[in-house]
């Protein structure tokens, strides 16, 4: 994936222009003119993650780090290693850990897509939504899948 970014300012105008060019030849060009702010580049990071592709094992841990989606990851992993949880208790947890404020509709959106991309597993229970971080078993390969022979159990019999 390549990625090119172009960034110019004129009286007060900004100018922002991403390319972003994947394996296949296919490209993206998005230009952000005027009012930028952080959460707008957050936004356009997310769609550069989600465009890109990421394997497999970058998908669990590969965040955009600062972002609130990779803070609130970290704090679920943190906080909700193994049990289900909401997304109101997501919001305590990244308000009590990071000391700044989160809007409960933005954390069911990154916990949608948190869920969409593999990191969690999301279950309704009667009308609550609940999720849990999925945790990954070690692949195991083939020949080792099976049990093994002894030779002195064939000797036996």
């Amino acid at each position: 994936m390549d990625y090119g970014l172009a960034l110019a300012v004129h009286r007060g105008k900004s100018k922002i222009r991403f390319e972003m060019t994947n394996e296949d030849g296919d490209k993206i060009v998005l230009i952000f003119e005027g009012r930028i702010s952080r959460e707008k580049l957050m936004q356009v990071a997310d769609l550069m993650e989600l465009y890109g592709g990421l394997s497999e094992s970058d998908r669990q841990e590969h965040y955009f780090e600062g972002s609130k989606l990779a803070k609130l990851a970290r704090v679920i992993s943190k906080y909700f290693p193994v049990t289900y949880f909401t997304s109101r208790e997501a919001v305590e947890a990244y308000i009590s850990e990071y000391r700044e404020p989160i809007s409960l509709s933005t954390t069911s959106t990154y916990l949608a897509r948190l869920s969409e991309r593999g990191f969690l597993e999301r279950r309704r229970f009667g009308g609550v939504i609940r999720y849990r971080v999925i945790r990954r078993q070690p692949q195991i390969p083939d020949e080792e899948r099976y049990t093994q022979r002894f030779e002195s159990y064939d000797r036996e019999f």
